[in-house]
This record gives structure tokens, C-alpha cells and sequence, in this order.
């Protein structure tokens, strides 16, 4: 959402819905800063500041009082309201140190101090009007306001936590107070934290113990911490308890208990010299501030006065048993974008007050509070967001893309097509670009696409032409066979810090039986280019298979024109445009014309046809139909033989018996006629395992070169052996695989045991094409190494993250040997 959006969403004329990603509610708080004085109303106050551990004594005489606070003038009546601090704030340790305080929580003696203060300021009392008190056992904070400025006053809560024995009773812990003075929240806490030297962890520990325990209680409404906030941000919401640093000011003051770090031997003499000051680098409170350990972010004033504990009670003289220390002490913490609003006056002891083993210690703050226009914040911060906006418009990367549809055409199984976009930035600022994932597809492109490149960076008036290529192949061509799928996507081109752009890809894929699953083709008896996704999911309800019509009308044309007539198989690859016309043959359920694939001249004169030779024959008419039936398509001596048996022989039946029947294509599969339709596009053979056109292995190679080969043959061949290599999953499936490996390297039997798990599926296709091949091996039209050869890699393929070594090549080689 940019900022234009969030002003028109304003809810109502004097609250303003926050934005929420950081780095732009940081660019905004910056921009109305400078701008505070044009909604800040700031003045100048002085909050009056003194702690004292009274060491459980009686309240302390008029005049010991009255010399603490100081700001009481000796006659009233000829000082002005205005020079006495607008605030008061007091607090107190050990006020009650009796048993029965600990016990029963009942510490009474805040009556009596409170009494003795007010007394000590005479008439002067007239001028304050107390604000909040709380008390938990020895510790006590009273916050007065001067009664001029009272009204200005408003939210006051007090609360308390002990942290002492078992980290709970009050014995130690803190008192806090905070309220709002105009439109700048403040919070005072007294805190007694534990004593001792050694117990400087335990001090740090208990600081960030009350920190997180001392609460208040948010209301609708009330002006945030930092006076940049809009009113209704929900900052200070009711419900949500506010922290001590939910606050512009923290004043933090009391007996903090830290010490010097170490005795030096000799602090009887530095303090009888008045060197005091050269002990402040063993001030703990100080060693952790600096460490970040406790009071991080903290200021104290100068420190110019002798440590305020342990005294010898009635006298100015240390305790000769206990080091001196600065236990009492006065922090302030500021809020970031408060900086500089707090300011000491004055930081110091009284000496001359010597009821207690501690000194008491005063300071005066200076404390800068404003009132805020909330008209004049509320203009002053829609104007930033329209200065945002259209900063923002004149950064937001553009780009042109030439075309939002990529249209592919039509696509045939293995067939390349690549199609490019021109992607240009005309925009004003340097453009990154990538294709990234949706939800429903957790790669930025489907499995069939290529984009290249997929992302980069375009300076302004740069462009690129984004390549677009589309595959299908057994990794793909399952989904889209059966047209569960659709060859088309919508693809997702981001902009960093930018739009997003749509590109649709589309074309429409040639469904063929290259690239099916077994499952379905075992099942289909027409033409796969012509059947609906209902079709094929009717087929397959049918539970009925047969061998496929594919693979039965290929091995019928070798039979046929290949082993009568000595034609070498499996030794040269096929060519192109022959092998385009027999795909679409098989797809369009047409039969394979001889008078294209097959020389029809005498073996004398027989030359090898290569791809320049016409392809303008007419598609031969099938001379003889049989209807196809829904029996198992075996050799028909292994049909006969195994309709005689009470029940289906198992795979080593089944193969062995392979070696006793000769193969015959007894079956031929009704089909109508169709007319050739001239392409329009050569669709290209990929690659075939172990058809290369290499010269043969040496074993094989005067076999290979003695016999006569025909282009057509060599075709037909080829497409045999790329069928069964384009299937999703092979004819022996990827589990069988180190199974079979295994048994390749042992014998026969093993080989013949390790199909025993072979679906019946694929059990009748794989003794038909051992039929077929068999017979071309024992008609001379190959051999049994050359078949191994080849059909190892095309029936069998190795489970994923597996590589093929050159011993599981022979292995699977011996394997498919041993099934022959």
C-alpha cells in the first residue's frame, strides 16, 4: 500500500493510521522531526529530585529537612511561585526497617515522613499539591506539582515490585510513579537494590528484573512516548501494560548499593586528603554502565561530591570498617528522538545531615515538555507522506514488456521450441527483475519451461531479450499425455521494489504415445491425437490391457520388410523427417506406409535412402483387418499354450517358455483410414540410448557393415527403441533396477527371479518385444550383444541421484542377454 492509499484511509480528521514498514515509519518520524516546531509546543520545566536512606531513624528535624531542600525559602513571602520547581520528587530507603514491616507488609512510617516534609516547608507547602505516594516497606516515593501547573498534569499511576528475599519480599526493590505533564510522559522510580561489594551481578540482575515487572496500565488516548507518534497508533492502547521505558523521560534515583570494585589500602588517606574524585573509576555502577551491563543508556550529572556512605551515625566520618561508596545516586534515561530534553542543574550531598549512615543527595533536572497541535500534526504529517508518495513514484522501477502472452504453437513430444520477450526498463532508476515462485508452484517455472535469464538488472533505457524454451519429455509428458494438464502457466516477473508483472505461456501439445505411461497405453485401442481427457480416463476404468498398438505396429513392419529381407537392425540411427512421419502414424492411429519407409527395389541394387529422397507416396491402405481384442497380444503359440492353463504362468514361465516358441505377429489391429496431412514443422528425433551414429563396437563391427541397411527399416528401428525410452517410467521399473544388476552379474535363473514382482502390465508387453526380438536375433537381422546393447539403457533406468558406472552398464547389458 503506498502513502496515498494510507491518507485516504484516514479513519477520522484527527487520527492517522500509522505505516507499517519500518523503513518508511523511520523516513517519516525523521521528516516530521525536522519539522516539530510547526506542531511542538515545547516549554521548560525544573523537577527538584532527592533520595535518602534514612537507616530506619525517626524523621529528620525541620532543619536537617530544610537543608535537603534547599529550594524552600527562608521567608516566603519575597519569593515568586514560578522560581520553585515545577516538580518534587522524593524518595526514600530503609523508612522502615521493623520486623513486622517484613512480615505483615504494614510499614506505617510514611505518615511521619510525609508530616515532617510539608512541615519543613512551611507555607511553601501551600504552593505544591501532592500528585501520588507509594510505599513498599522501606522504600517510599512522593511526587508533588507545583499548584500552578498541576492542571497541566494528568494520567498519574503508581506502582511497585519487591525483588528482594526469594526475589519477591519488599525488603528490596522498587516504588515507581509516572504521569504526564502536557503531552510528555514521565516515570520516577525509587529502587533499593541488594547490598554488599560482592553482589554486583546480583544488583545488575535485579535492575533488569524491575525493568520488566514494573508496570502501568495503557489507556485510549494517551499521547505517546515520542511526540512524533500520531494520536490512535495504538502505542499506549487500552490493555496493553506500559513499561518504564514507555515514557519520554525515566528518572531513575535511590540507594543503588554499588561500590568500588576494589579496596585500595589507602581510602582512609585519599578521603582525609579530599581525593575522593580519583575513586570514581572503581565506581561499579559506573564499570557496568559502561559494559552495557546494567543502566545502559543512562546519564548521570558530574559527580562532585564525597561518597555518600557509610557514616558513623550522628558524625561526617566514614566507618573505618566499610570502604566509602557512592550508593545514592540520580540517573536519567532519555527516549531516542528525546535526546538533550533532560538537563542537570545542580547534582550534590548534604553533609551537614548526619541522622543516618547515608547522606542525602539532591538534584535538579531541567526537563524539556511540549503540548502538541494535533491539527497542525496531523497537516504537517500528510504533507511528509505526499512528499513520500512521490518520491516513491520516481523510484518504483518500470518496465515494457513487448508481449504478456508467449505462444508456443504446437508441440510435439522431444521437440524444442523456443520463443523470445523483449523486456525493457523504462523507468528512471537501475531495474532488477527475476521470475519467482507462486504458491501453487514452488518453482518460478514449470518442469517443461526454460528461461534464460531468469533474472538480472537493467539500467534505465537498457533491454534484454528473455528466452523462453519449452521441452516435454518422460520427466514431463505423463500429466500432459493424458491432458490432465495443459501446456500453459501463468508466469510471475517481480520487480524488486517494484510491480509485478503476468506472462502467460501457452501451446498446445501434441498428445502421442512418446512420453505415455505403460498404464495408459497398455490400455488405449484408438488413435491417442484424438481422445479427450475423458477418453483416457474411461480407458482406464476399463481394467482391461492389451499390448500396446505402438508397439505391435512397429514390430509388424520389421517383421514384415526388415527380417525377410537380411536388413541389419539397431546398429544405424533413423532419420528425421522419416522418423516425424511414423510418430504421427502411431499417434494418429494410421499405419506405417511401405512405399515411404521401406526400398521396394531388388537387394542388388539396394542403396540406402537418405533424408533428401521425396516423401510424396501415398499412405498405403491396410490390406488386412482383424479386430482387435481385449486378449492378451503374446506370440500366438504362447497365447495358445497359456489358454490351455489352469491358471496365468508366472514371469519365469512366461520367459522361459520365450525360448522355446518362435515369434509370429499373428494379431493386426482394425483401423480406419486417414489421409497424410503434409507437416509443417520437422519435429526432431532426440537422442536414442545406444543409437548414436557412431561407428558400431569393434566386436559387432563387420556383423553391422556386411549386412545391407535401409533408411526406412533403420527409422522404424529407431522409433521402437525411442518408445520405450520416452516412457515416464521404464518397462522394468526403476525399483527393479540394483535388483536386476545384481542378477545381470549371476545367471539366468537370477535374471528371470528378479521380474517376479513385474506387474502384469509390463510382463506382457516385455515377453512380446523379447518375442520379437528373439526372432530378430535368431533371423540374423542382429545379434544378441547389439540388442543387449541397446535395449539395456531403453527398458531400464537407474533410480534418481543414482550414476550409472561402466560395471552397471554391462551388468544390465549381461541381464538383458540372459532374458534372451
Amino acid at each position: 500500500m503506498n502513502s496515498a492509499a494510507i491518507v485516504d484511509q484516514l479513519p477520522a480528521p484527527l487520527e492517522v493510521t500509522r505505516v507499517s514498514n519500518p523503513t518508511k515509519e523511520a523516513w517519516i518520524l525523521h521528516a516530521l522531526k525536522k519539522r516539530k516546531t510547526e506542531f511542538l509546543d515545547t516549554h521548560t520545566i525544573t523537577a527538584f529530585v532527592g533520595t535518602w536512606n534514612v537507616n530506619g531513624r525517626a524523621p529528620a528535624s525541620s532543619t536537617a529537612l530544610a537543608s535537603w531542600l534547599n529550594f524552600i525559602p527562608k521567608d516566603s513571602g519575597q519569593t515568586a511561585l514560578t522560581t520553585l520547581p515545577e516538580l518534587l520528587v522524593l524518595g526514600f530507603q530503609e523508612l522502615d526497617v521493623r520486623a513486622e514491616a517484613f512480615v505483615y507488609n504494614n510499614a506505617v512510617k510514611d505518615v511521619e515522613w510525609t508530616d515532617a516534609l510539608e512541615g519543613c516547608m512551611g507555607t511553601t507547602q501551600h504552593a505544591y499539591r501532592k500528585l501520588a505516594t507509594k510505599q513498599l516497606i522501606g522504600m517510599f516515593i512522593m511526587v508533588y506539582a507545583r499548584i500552578d501547573v498541576a492542571e497541566r498534569v494528568s494520567d498519574v499511576q503508581a506502582t511497585s515490585v519487591g525483588c528482594g528475599i526469594m526475589g519477591m519480599v519488599g525488603n528490596k526493590g522498587a516504588v515507581a510513579v509516572r504521569l504526564t505533564y502536557l503531552d510528555t510522559p514521565l516515570c520516577f522510580v525509587c529502587s533499593h537494590l541488594a547490598h554488599d561489594a560482592a553482589q554486583v551481578d546480583r544488583r545488575n540482575a535485579q535492575f533488569h528484573d524491575l525493568c520488566k515487572r514494573l508496570l502501568f496500565a495503557g489507556r485510549d488516548g494517551a499521547p505517546a512516548a515520542d511526540p512524533l507518534v500520531p494520536l490512535g497508533s495504538g502505542v499506549h492502547g487500552a490493555g496493553r501494560s506500559l513499561s518504564v521505558f514507555d515514557h519520554s523521560y525515566l528518572v531513575w534515583l535511590g540507594d543503588l548499593n554499588y561500590r568500588l570494585a576494589i579496596d585500595t589500602g589507602d581510602m582512609a588517606e585519599i578521603m582525609a586528603r579530599g581525593e575522593h574524585q580519583s575513586l570514581l573509576g572503581l565506581d561499579q555502577l559506573r564499570i557496568a554502565m559502561m559494559n552495557k551491563q546494567a543502566f545502559a543508556g543512562f546519564e548521570e550529572a558530574g559527580i562532585a561530591f564525597a561518597p555518600t556512605y557509610k557514616y558513623v551515625l550522628g558524625t561526617s566520618t566514614y566507618d573505618e570498617g566499610r570502604r566509602p561508596a557512592w550508593c545514592d545516586r540520580v540517573l536519567w534515561w532519555t527516549r531516542p528522538g528525546c535526546e538533550g530534553g533532560v538537563r542537570s542543574l545542580s547534582y550534590e550531598s548534604v553533609d551537614s545531615v548526619m541522622t543516618s549512615d547515608h547522606k542525602p543527595v539532591r538534584s535538579r533536572l531541567e526537563l524539556d515538555v511540549w503540548k502538541v497541535n494535533q491539527e497542525c500534526r496531523q497537516a504537517v504529517y500528510l504533507e511528509v507522506l505526499r512528499e513520500l508518495d512521490r518520491y516513491e513514484n520516481e523510484c518504483i522501477p518500470t518496465a515494457t514488456l513487448a508481449a504478456n502472452i508467449v505462444d508456443f504453437g504446437e508441440v510435439a513430444f522431444g521437440q524444442l521450441v523456443r520463443r523470445s520477450m523483449r523486456l525493457a526498463n523504462s523507468g528512471q532508476v537501475p531495474l532488477e527483475y527475476s521470475f519467482v515462485a507462486t504458491p501453487s508452484r514452488p518453482h518460478y517455472a514449470p518442469p517443461w519451461l526454460r528461461i534464460s535469464p531468469h533474472c538480472g538488472m537493467l539500467l534505465p533505457g537498457e533491454s534484454v531479450d528473455v528466452g523462453f524454451s519449452v521441452l516435454v519429455d518422460e520427466r514431463t509428458s505423463a500429466a500432459l499425455s493424458t491432458r490432465a494438464e495443459d501446456l500453459s502457466d501463468i508466469l510471475v516477473l517481480h520487480l524488486d521494489r517494484g510491480r509485478d508483472y503476468f506472462v502467460q505461456v501457452q501451446g498446445q501439445y501434441l498428445t502421442s504415445v512418446y512420453g505415455m505411461s505403460l498404464d495408459v497405453l497398455v490400455h488405449c485401442k484408438q488413435a491417442v491425437r484424438t481422445m479427450t481427457r475423458e477418453d483416457f480416463e474411461a480407458c482406464l476404468d476399463s481394467g482391461q490391457f492389451s499390448v500396446p498398438v505402438c508397439v505391435w505396429t512397429l514390430t509388424d513392419f520389421l517383421s514384415t520388410y526388415a527380417l525377410d529381407r537380411g536388413y541389419s537392425l539397431f546398429y544405424w540411427p533413423g532419420d528425421r523427417a522419416l522418423a516425424a512421419r511414423v510418430r504421427e502414424c502411431l499417434d494418429c492411429g494410421q499405419p506405417l506406409d511401405a512405399s515411404i519407409l521401406q526400398w521396394q527395389g531388388s537387394s542388388d541394387d539396394h542403396v540406402a535412402r537418405t533424408v533428401v529422397e521425396p516423401l510424396q507416396l501415398e499412405m498405403r491402405q491396410a490390406s488386412s483387418r482383424v479386430s482387435m481384442t481385449d486378449q492378451t497380444l503374446v506370440p500366438s503359440t504362447l497365447h495358445s499354450m497359456f489358454s490351455n492353463m489352469d491358471m496365468a504362468p508366472s514371469t519365469a514361465e512366461a520367459l522361459e517358455r520365450l525360448s522355446m516358441e518362435p515369434w509370429t505377429a499373428a494379431h493386426s489391429y482394425a483401423q480406419d483410414a486417414v489421409s497424410d496431412e503434409e507437416e509443417e514443422e520437422v519435429t526432431a528425433i532426440e537422442r536414442v540410448p545406444g543409437m548414436e551414429a557412431l561407428p558400431p563396437p569393434e566386436a559387432i563391427a563387420s556383423a553391422a557393415t556386411a549386412a545391407p541397411h535401409d533408411a526406412g527399416v533403420d527409422t522404424v528401428a529407431t522409433c521402437l527403441v525411442a518408445l520405450f525410452a520416452s516412457l515416464p517410467e521404464p518397462l522394468i521399473p526403476t525399483d527393479l533396477y540394483a535388483s536386476c544388476i545384481e542378477a545381470g552379474g549371476v545367471s539366468r535363473v537370477a535374471a528371470l527371479e528378479a521380474l517376479e514382482v513385474l506387474p502384469p502390465g509390463n510382463l506382457n508387453v516385455l515377453v512380446y518385444l523379447l518375442a520379437f526380438l528373439r526372432e530378430a536375433v535368431e533371423r540374423g537381422a542382429t545379434t544378441t550383444q547389439r540388442v543387449a546393447q541397446v535395449f539395456a539403457e531403453a527398458l531400464l533406468r537407474p533410480p534418481p541421484g543414482r550414476v550409472p558406472s561402466e560395471s552397471d552398464g554391462r551388468m544390465l547389458s549381461a541381464f538383458i542377454g540372459y532374458l534372451l
